[in-house]
C-alpha cells in the first residue's frame, strides 16, 4: 500500500492532479477521428458513372492527387493500399484544401490516383461526450488543486 504523507501534499491536491491527468486522457480520446474510405474504383469517368447510378459522366470531375494536401494524400494512399479500403487517423484537423473536414458529416469526392478514379468518402467524428467529460474533470481538478494549495497557504 502506498503511504500518503498529509503533511507534504493534501488530499485535495492529489485528487486534483488525478483529475487533471484524466482530463488530458479524455481530451486525447475525444479528438477527431478521421475515416477515409474508398467506396468505388473505375478506370474512367464513364465507367465510374456506369457503376454509380447517382452520377452522370459529366458530373464526375476527379481531383488530381497532386492537388491534395500531404495529409489528404496520405489518407487516400492509405485507403487505396489497405485491404479493407479504409484509412483511420486521430488528431486535430488539418483543414485540408480539398476535403471539408466537418464533424459527423460524410463527404464524397472523386480523386484521380494512379490511373484510376476513386470515389473517396471522408467521415470525421468528434467524441463530444468525452471532450465534455474531460473538460469537467479538468475544471474539478483545477478547483481541487487551487483549494488545496490555498488551504495549505493559509495554515
Amino acid at each position: 500500500m502506498v503511504q500518503f504523507n498529509r503533511t507534504r501534499v493534501s488530499l485535495r491536491v492529489a485528487l486534483g492532479c488525478c483529475c487533471l491527468l484524466a482530463c488530458l486522457g479524455g481530451a486525447y480520446l475525444g479528438l477527431p477521428a478521421y475515416e477515409t474510405s474508398i467506396d468505388a474504383q473505375a478506370p474512367t469517368e464513364e465507367a465510374m458513372a456506369a457503376s454509380l447510378d447517382a452520377y452522370s459522366p459529366s458530373e464526375i470531375e476527379p481531383i488530381e492527387f497532386a492537388a491534395l494536401s500531404p495529409e489528404e494524400q496520405a489518407a487516400v494512399r492509405g485507403a487505396v493500399n489497405s485491404a479493407d479500403r479504409i484509412y483511420s487517423d486521430r488528431g486535430p484537423s488539418d483543414e485540408g484544401t480539398r476535403f471539408a473536414y466537418r464533424n459527423d458529416v460524410t463527404n464524397h469526392y472523386f480523386v484521380g490516383y494512379e490511373g484510376s478514379i476513386y470515389l473517396v468518402r471522408v467521415v470525421i467524428d468528434i467524441g463530444y461526450p468525452l471532450l465534455a467529460g474531460s473538460l469537467a474533470a479538468g475544471g474539478v481538478g483545477a478547483l481541487l488543486v487551487a483549494s488545496g494549495l490555498w488551504r495549505r497557504r493559509s495554515e
